[in-house]
């Protein structure tokens, strides 16, 4: 971690390049993935039978061609996107224990329609 871009890409992506493989395989509304929280519009949830499995190909679809990193309190990943985006993947999420990713744009340049987020990954159908 930390050396070439995730994925192998060979260059360095941004996550508008990313959404296109998002949008394909999950539900995306007005900027947000999944469905509404219930403490805020910000946490989502999308529901699975397989919530890690889910939560780890959203967030290796959502970090390809990033600067992958682990995090430094060894409880997760995170990917610094071409630009600025930060994608983080945890597999226990501190407020419920589900796995979550969390999609940071403040410092990004360009994150097209993305907004801020966190998507818990909760099972059920």
């Amino acid at each position: 971690m930390g050396r070439g871009y995730k994925g192998d890409t060979g260059h360095h992506h941004s996550i508008t390049e990313n959404l296109p493989s998002l949008t394909s395989d999950y539900e995306y509304h007005n900027g947000y993935f999944g469905d509404k929280g219930i403490s805020s519009g910000v946490v989502r949830n999308i529901k699975s039978d397989e919530p890690i499995k889910t939560a780890k190909d959203f967030y290796d679809k959502a970090a390809h061609g990033g600067l992958e990193f682990e995090m430094s309190n060894g409880k997760g990943v995170f990917a610094k996107m071409q630009d600025g985006t930060i994608i983080s993947y945890r597999e226990v999420s501190s407020s419920d224990g589900s796995p979550a990713v969390d999609i940071n744009i403040k410092k990004s340049r360009d994150h097209g329609s993305i907004k801020q987020q966190k998507i818990h990954f909760v099972k059920g159908r």
